[in-house]
């Protein structure tokens, strides 16, 4: 009578060592590529959201500055007691329709005296160096908006620049009593006077 064979067999319930091991690899495998899926998963999910985000703060109107308010000259030597003027501009606009800009200098070291605009009409005057105007027709390019006049009163140096500073096109001026915002984007350049 030949040998029976005899095969040890794992009890009920239980795995032998080999399929064990065999079991555990393939849970390791689903893990980690049910990690690397996620990974995936939330990186494209940023991409996307932040693609989202991009597009709405360029739709949201946070345009790039398209033209630059300065003061012209930029700096400024004089002695106490004289009088002088500074013109400001802005460079290469379009659609402009008007402005609105409230001048800062330094009161100790130089006095406002007047403002003049060749090209604007105002619509008020001004309160606390406000200073807003409206055009007949829209200017375009180099254009110039006002020019102030100051008379020095004591030795030492004030910053030209703006408080406020707004630029409208048609569209605002039609609509004034839409506080939608000024669409035109801009930079500023500050000015400098020195006063010996």
């Amino acid at each position: 009578m030949p040998p029976i064979p005899i095969t040890a067999r794992a009890p009920p319930g239980k795995k032998g060592g080999s399929q064990e091991t065999l079991d555990l690899l393939k849970l390791k495998s689903v893990a980690v590529l049910g990690l690397f899926v996620l990974v995936m998963a939330s990186a494209s999910f940023y991409t996307n959201y932040r693609s989202a985000q991009v597009n709405a703060e360029a739709e949201s109107g946070i345009p790039e500055p398209e033209c630059t308010i300065y003061f012209d000259p930029d700096i400024l030597e004089v002695g106490v007691g004289d009088t002088f003027s500074v013109t400001v501009l802005v460079d290469d606009v379009k659609n402009l329709w008007g402005y609105e800009v409230g001048l800062k200098f330094n009161r100790a070291v130089i006095e406002y005296v007047g403002a003049k605009s060749p090209s604007w009409r105002f619509v008020s005057g001004r309160i606390e160096y406000i200073f807003w105007a409206a055009g007949a027709a829209p200017q375009h390019g180099n254009v110039e908006l006002v020019e102030f006049t100051f008379k020095a009163k004591s030795e030492g140096a004030s910053e030209l620049s703006f408080y406020l500073h707004n630029l409208a096109t048609l569209k605002y001026y039609q609509a004034a009593k839409d506080l939608a915002g000024w669409p035109i984007a801009h930079s500023v350049s500050e000015g400098l006077v020195a006063v010996s």
